[in-house]
């Protein structure tokens, strides 16, 4: 049996190839690390919805010291939802029906198993900064049942909250952005692939797990994977397979450290790794599987392998689906508006074949700005002339497909209010009228969660009945 050289979990951590990850500190005072990703958001101002939460039924036009202190602040929000009851629920918000199904069941006891919510998108959600506080508050009320699956580590600022992760040695890291890369691919739009047992993958968790999946792309001429739980002694997992496809393992474990790699004797490809927690307090739990890609469009889902996809979401089954797509095709003058719904109508269309228990949320895209055409914001900042177009065709399509509808603008504050938010002390936004600092991100992660729970959880945090 092949091993890495020494103890996998006595290796250094650094990227793959991209050298240290630089002090979380340092890195929050310089400009936004994102700035080259043109992202999107407007929204006429005819359009009424909820000035806080920007929410609406589709149908209207309404690991450093501050990490955790955020992370704490935003739990202990959470927190203050109690357990007493508060009345009867409230109607659902159109297109959230099934998933707040889901959570009666659990709330009624009749469900054993976790909700699950499966978050898409773009540089927005490819930090924890806005999913911060919105998976402190769902695992706050429902328990802890896991993160999600994450893609090795697919690029240098990469680090999700609870977890410590490393690669090492000849990883070669792929991204489905690119046109011209060739798959497989599944949801998390990345792929890890290594052929030799000197390339070194590990995660440590901050608490404990119960159990670990993985999820690698296989196929008649993929490898073996080692897995390393804890102390235990590697696990020898074969991925090959007679046709390629999606190769899912889940093993029962008592460890908060793992370390896999290649065992020799072909490629492996990594799609995802996650963990399950074991909750003791009777619920089920939440997972809150959140994938953003930097500069990413809606397109980028027709480059992933649709066999796998088909098979992640089987497997995932989720109660909530959210796509938050639509910045930068808001800063694309030349978008066409009809091909563009077409294209999402269709990935909606995959996503309930697959996943016909979910609800389906688009998120109308955020306030942004830029220098040069558009309707002005002042000091030489223009909103980009297609983003508030797109704001209504994805208001419109949601509607007739059946989906909730959340604008990201009027959660804001209006047209311009980014150039507001870049300009408040300490400024929301960063200079480039786009990307969030992470106060305005998680302002507005409080906000969508808000949204997608609607008006059952009450103002004093009581808990409706089902």
């Amino acid at each position: 049996m092949l091993k890495p050289a020494g103890d996998p979990f006595a290796l250094p951590r650094r990227r793959c190839n991209c050298g240290p990850r630089p002090p979380r500190r340092k890195f929050l005072r310089q400009s936004n690390p994102l700035r080259r990703n043109r992202l999107s958001m407007t929204h006429p101002a005819d359009a009424p919805a909820d000035p806080m939460t920007g929410a609406g039924p589709a149908r209207s036009t309404d690991i450093s010291r501050a990490r955790a202190a955020r992370v704490a602040a935003a739990i202990l929000l959470a927190l203050c939802i109690a357990p007493a009851h508060a009345g009867d629920c409230p109607p659902s918000p159109p297109g959230l029906q099934s998933f707040h199904a889901a959570i009666d069941a659990v709330d009624s006891g009749t469900r054993s198993y976790p909700l699950t919510v499966l978050h898409l998108g773009d540089s927005h959600i490819s930090l924890d900064h806005l999913t911060r506080p919105m998976r402190a508050r769902w695992q706050a009320r429902f328990g802890d049942a896991g993160r999600g699956l994450m893609p090795g580590v697919p690029f240098r600022y990469y680090a999700p909250d609870g977890f410590a992760l490393s690669m090492r040695g000849p990883w070669v890291v792929v991204s489905s952005l690119l046109r011209t890369t060739e798959g497989p691919f599944g949801v998390q739009g990345f792929r890890a692939s290594a052929d030799g047992h000197d390339a070194v993958m590990t995660m440590t968790a901050d608490a404990p797990f119960s159990a670990l999946t993985l999820e690698l792309a296989g196929g008649p001429d993929t490898g073996t994977v080692m897995l390393k739980l804890g102390d235990a002694a590697p696990f020898r997992l074969s991925t090959r397979r007679a046709a390629p496809g999606l190769v899912r393992l889940t093993l029962p474990a008592a460890a908060n450290r793992a370390a896999l790699w290649p065992a020799g004797n072909g490629p492996v490809h990594l799609l995802g790794w996650s963990v399950a927690h074991a909750i003791h307090d009777g619920s089920p739990g939440i997972r809150y599987d959140s994938h953003g890609i930097v500069a990413a469009t809606a397109a980028i889902t027709e480059r992933w392998d649709k066999d796998i996809v088909d098979a992640q979401l089987a497997a995932l089954a989720p109660d909530l689906v959210i796509l938050g797509y639509g910045t930068n095709e808001g800063f694309d003058n030349g978008l066409d508006l009809g091909a563009h719904k077409a294209l999402l109508g269709g990935l909606i269309d995959r996503i309930r074949a697959a996943a016909p228990g979910a609800s389906l949320a688009l998120l109308g895209p955020f306030d942004g700005a830029r220098q040069g055409t558009g309707e002005a914001c002042g000091d030489g900042w223009a909103t980009p002339p297609k983003l508030g177009p797109l704001r209504e065709t994805m208001r419109a399509l949601a509607a007739e497909d059946g989906a909730f509808y959340w604008d990201g603008e009027a959660a804001m504050g209006g047209r311009c209010s980014v150039h507001r938010w870049a300009m408040e002390a300490p400024p929301l936004a960063y200079a480039d009228r786009v990307h969030f600092r992470p106060d305005g991100a998680a302002r507005l992660g409080e906000a969508l969660w808000a949204a997608l729970m609607g008006a059952r959880e009450t103002a004093k945090g009581g808990i409706c009945r089902p």
